[in-house]
């Protein structure tokens, strides 16, 4: 009978925070424009803080009362997080698009900037099938090693490693097939 009790417990602190969050939600949004770079960082920080905040009060970290603190806090945590996130998203796609740009300069090709190239990256890696750009993926932005993919993947690291390999021969093929 015990579990039966918590989960109705549970399902009405639920409610109380769904519409503690709906009716607070212009000023939650308001605060994380404050903190997001992008409209999608934004939604991206509500959606995650209401489900965080959600779980510890159904967990007991957190009392209704101090809910508004609570949310501030993990909003602004968050986006600190996430904009680290990002920098370091940006910062290996620069370095990844600058070993590939080390292809023969053609006299057509002296005018790209490194905007224009990982505009040609993200399309190839669009292009790419997709067990290719998983392992792509997972590699370079989500920074993962070939053992870690493994166990994500459940296939083994040879196996990984080669898709790796054949992907980035066709980023380069297609990348200087768009100069």
């Amino acid at each position: 009978m015990f579990p039966f009790t918590q989960r109705r417990k549970e399902n009405q602190l639920v409610q109380q925070c769904t519409e503690w969050f709906t009716a607070h939600r212009a000023r939650l949004v308001a605060y994380a424009r404050q903190q997001a770079d992008s409209s999608t960082d934004v939604e991206l920080l509500v959606t995650g803080t209401v489900t965080q905040v959600t779980r510890a009060l159904c967990e007991g970290r957190v009392s209704a009362d101090d809910l508004l603190p609570y949310t501030l806090r993990s909003l602004f945590n968050a986006a600190a997080r996430l904009r680290e996130q990002n920098l370091r998203r940006y910062r290996t796609e620069q370095s990844y698009g600058g070993q590939l740009s080390t292809l023969p300069e053609h006299p057509a090709c002296t005018d790209t900037t490194p905007d224009d190239r990982q505009l040609r990256l993200r399309r190839a890696l669009r292009e790419l099938p997709p067990e290719l750009a998983t392992v792509v993926t997972l590699r370079i932005w989500d920074e993962l090693t070939f053992p870690d993919m493994a166990a994500r993947l459940g296939l083994p690291e040879s196996t990984l490693r080669s898709r790796y390999t054949a992907a980035l021969k066709r980023i380069k093929s297609k990348i200087s097939a768009a100069r």
